[in-house]
């Protein structure tokens, strides 16, 4: 009877030294004020991880939110939000050594500029170290991601199917446009400290819609650290080069560039200065047309437009005051880069201030502080009163 009894003792020890396990649940609590909305939005993340010797290893993570929202104008009060589910990380890792990397599932992906697509996608990604570069090479598809999330906005299709609202009974309106990613990039070093990136994209239009829009994309980016093993002195330059074919037949071409500077700042605070300059084309004849990302991420905290069309002049500071406390913020100037009939050849939209302070005393807690302001006024496209907001994050880790 004893021996019966330590069967499942000695399985689980047994088993244990094939695999190993591990599980958590990260909770965010993070309120936000705007100047006519005031919210409040609880998440709660689960996961889970596996581990099968060197070799295999699984990770699964789900996301459970609500949000509360108040709207100064209407004087409703809270509303009665619902469960927003998503799933989140969710991948299944292969490693053959130390050069090979198979993961496959809900898995991060950026292109090498970050211009073009960035977030999580549902696919497969190889990750190959060669004897003189490294490959990456995956194919992905977003027609199961939510749509806020992933924030598709290529067509007016997309940008409709985004702005209508989802319920349990009418879920598919939760899913994001469908759309077929595929991309290849080649890593070279040039020299002991500096690196060549070429990346190759391919997006398809899935959804049918009759303004369907194809696209590809061509990136390069060089990476100098001049001060050499220090890495106290960075600078990044990029170009792409993008061209869209309708699905009426027509073919446009877009282009765009990056440079970036970063340097540690001497002495014994633990601080740097960057300086980041984005540019996309417009609308500037039958031949060129806006720059189109697959993922049309806001370019500033307050500020929501997107790279479309966009020069963005960012300066940004960053210092660890102590072991536990990070302050970063920046300074972002906004141009458009095409002219717009309805603004009468107006640039200018406005410059931004953003700053924030987290701080960790534990592994498992931190509290995050962040306020941004945008001023319309120092531009001239829309000019208007300064806009702002204010938040607060505390996240545990159980």
């Amino acid at each position: 009877m004893k021996g019966l009894l330590l069967t499942p003792v000695l399985f689980v020890l047994s088993a244990g030294l094939i695999f190993s396990f591990d599980f958590g649940l990260l909770a965010d609590q993070k309120i936000e004020a705007e100047e006519k909305v005031f919210s409040y939005t609880p998440v709660l993340t689960p996961w889970f991880s596996w581990n099968k010797g060197r070799f295999f290893s699984f990770y699964f993570s789900g996301i459970f939110s609500f949000k509360y929202s108040n709207y100064n104008d209407d004087g409703d009060g809270w509303n009665k939000p619902g469960l927003l589910p998503e799933l989140g990380r969710f991948a299944l890792n292969y490693r053959s050594g130390p050069r090979f990397h198979l993961e496959a599932g809900r898995i991060g992906y950026t292109d090498a500029l970050g211009f073009a697509a960035s977030g999580l996608f549902d696919g497969l990604c190889i990750k190959a170290d060669l004897s003189r570069s490294s490959i990456t090479a995956g194919v992905w598809y977003t027609g199961l991601l939510y749509k806020e999330t992933a924030k598709i906005l290529m067509t007016a299709g997309d940008m409709k199917s985004y702005a209508e609202p989802w319920d349990w009974d009418n879920f598919s309106g939760y899913f994001a446009p469908r759309r077929l990613l595929n991309a290849f990039r080649r890593e070279t070093p040039l020299g002991e400290f500096h690196s060549l990136s070429l990346e190759a994209l391919a997006q398809f239009d899935l959804t049918g819609n009759d303004e369907g829009l194809h696209s590809q994309y061509g990136e390069l980016l060089a990476e100098f650290f001049p001060s050499g093993a220090s890495g106290t002195l960075g600078i990044n330059i990029g170009g792409l080069f993008e061209i869209m074919e309708s699905r009426e037949g027509t073919c446009t071409a877009a282009f765009g560039g990056l440079a970036r500077l970063k340097t540690d700042i001497p002495g014994a605070l633990n601080d740097g200065l960057s300086l980041t300059i984005k540019f996309t084309s417009g609308q500037w004849n039958d031949a060129y047309a806006v720059f189109k990302p697959l993922s049309s991420s806001a370019q500033g905290a307050v500020f929501s437009g997107t790279l479309s069309g966009l020069a963005l002049v960012s300066t940004g500071y960053t210092a660890r005051l102590h072991r536990a406390l990070l302050l970063e913020s920046a300074l972002r100037y906004f141009l458009r880069t095409y002219d717009d009939p309805a603004t009468e050849g107006k640039y200018s939209y406005g410059g931004e201030v953003w700053a924030s302070l987290a701080w960790q005393p534990l592994e498992d807690l931190r509290l995050t502080l962040e306020g941004a302001a945008f001023f319309p006024a120092l531009g001239n496209v829309y000019p208007a009163n300064p806009q702002w907001k204010l938040s607060a994050g505390l996240s545990l880790t159980f």
